[in-house]
């Protein structure tokens, strides 16, 4: 079992919170072992808060999706315990929906609310993928996304039949094209009231009733209607009356299809969490988590525990095997700098680090890893730097009396004086504080902690001949701009 110390606690916050808060770091590392440490982590609110629209009118669609996104990485930021925030960014970019195609902001919010309340779930009420991918499928946005709510029997559409299997449960290769007709069929009718309006329904006129046989199941048989749809997941995953299909492996042989769809979502989370560039999951921890998968008929905590406390998840390739995605970082950068997320989530220059809030590029979501790392994406991240400081300085650093505060708490302050120094008229000048001191405040504030060569580096810098003294704001852009703030 791995140990309880500094060093996997850190590692662990920062997959599961976002950033390792040294409040957290302390709290958890008093806790007497690892589990307990994972089970502190996963005690999530079971109903985070929802979106409010105040004080943008109805119809500013525009603006009312700005709203829905900042709240988010908001809750992401300040969360009494985010991992139910970032379990929900995990599902949003696997199950997905983009509100480039989706045109409703109500919609998106719908689908982003549910991967928050039930995409871990509590120790009361643990989530479940089944049940999950039963409700999202149903939703607007999922209907308006993968156009389920065209698919009828006389103008069949296999969009989002196809993705359940390819992209959300399964996997490329692991189902045939008749499986996909006959999973097709049995989504027939699930619908919208009207083309203009959001209200699901089932409508039973336009659903194709004969049987269908699907991964070696015969569904759309005996049980209701509108149920035939929901029948494919629960042959998927091997959680309904007709039990687990199967998926061809060669010449007669085949898997029962609840354990391939068990090691793709493994897969799939132990990119998002553990690491993605081998492109592989250890055998010890696959093996770990796919068995709590199945044997829990696929409810989510279990599974994601089995990730969270196994030695794999602890190793130096498992560390460093992940960069932070841009949301991460939006995220790191607000909780560093103190500064709410409404109005200070740039929408533009998130997508240009190639990652926006509601608005994935495809329905196969964003790639991991070495995506991120690229001249463009990065100088996007560097500009979001720039746009948090300015935010963190507008509206206190002019005069003399300037100031950078992080956070409510007054005594997280730097004054301009100390940074920069101050010579009036008439007055004795005023030294500005030490570099070392500088950038000892600046990573006590942050709570970021630079490796001894980023801090090295730094101090190098604002020592240098041509820095000035107004130039010596500089050092928090280069410590909120470190490699370690990179690395997940």
């Amino acid at each position: 079992m791995p140990a309880l110390n500094e060093a996997n606690v850190r590692h662990l916050l920062r997959r599961t919170e976002f950033v390792d808060r040294p409040a957290r770091v302390q709290a958890l590392l008093g806790l007497g072992s690892i589990e307990a440490a994972v089970d502190d982590i996963m005690d999530v609110a079971a109903s985070p808060p929802s979106v409010t629209y105040d004080g943008i009118p109805a119809d500013q669609g525009w603006q009312r999706g700005q709203r829905v996104a900042e709240h988010w990485v908001g809750q992401m930021a300040t969360a009494r315990r985010p991992f139910g925030e970032r379990m929900a960014f995990f599902w949003h970019g696997h199950i997905v929906s983009s509100i480039s195609k989706v045109d409703s902001y109500d919609a998106m919010r719908a689908q982003i609310d549910l991967f928050r309340s039930r995409g871990l779930g509590t120790a009361a009420s643990s989530g479940n993928v089944g049940a999950l991918m039963r409700t999202a499928s149903t939703q607007a946005a999922m209907l308006r996304y993968l156009d389920n709510d065209q698919n009828f029997k006389d103008s069949p559409n296999q969009n989002f039949a196809r993705e359940l299997m390819e992209l959300f449960l399964l996997g490329v290769g692991n189902y045939t094209e008749a499986d996909v007709e006959a999973s097709t069929a049995a989504w027939t009718g699930h619908t919208r009231t009207r083309w203009d309006s959001d209200t699901y329904v089932f409508d039973a006129t336009r659903h194709e009733s004969a049987p269908q046989r699907f991964l070696g199941r015969t569904i759309n048989a005996t049980r209701p209607a509108n149920e035939a749809g929901f029948e494919t997941i629960e042959v998927i995953l091997g959680t309904g009356p007709l039990g687990s299909g199967t998926v061809p492996v060669g010449p007669n042989v085949s898997r029962p299809s609840r354990d391939v769809a068990a090691e793709f979502l493994t897969f799939k989370l132990w990119q998002e969490f553990g690491e993605a560039a081998t492109g592989s999951v250890p055998a010890g921890v696959r093996s770990a988590m796919t068995s709590a998968l199945v044997s829990s008929g696929f409810d989510i905590r279990p599974w994601v525990r089995a990730m969270l406390v196994h030695d794999d998840f602890y190793t130096g390739a498992t560390r460093t095997g992940l960069v932070r995605q841009p949301v991460e970082y939006m995220v790191a950068l607000l909780v560093a700098t103190g500064l709410d997320a409404i109005g200070n989530v740039p929408n533009w220059l998130m997508r240009h680090t190639g990652q926006e809030v509601l608005n994935p590029p495809n329905v196969s979501g964003w790639r991991p890893n070495g995506y991120w790392v690229n001249a463009s994406a990065m100088g996007a991240r560097k500009s979001l730097v720039d746009t948090v400081v300015w935010k963190l300085t507008g509206s206190t650093w002019d005069g003399d009396d300037g100031y950078i505060q992080f956070g409510p708490d007054p005594s997280r302050r730097l004054t301009k004086t100390e940074i920069e120094g101050l010579w009036r008229p008439g007055h004795p000048y005023i030294e500005p504080i030490p570099t070392t001191e500088l950038v000892a405040r600046l990573v006590d504030y942050t709570g970021i902690v630079p490796s001894a060569a980023s801090r090295q580096r730094i101090l190098a810098h604002l020592d240098s001949d041509v820095i000035e003294n107004w130039m010596r704001l500089d050092a928090l852009t280069l410590i909120l701009s470190t490699p370690e703030m990179h690395i997940a």
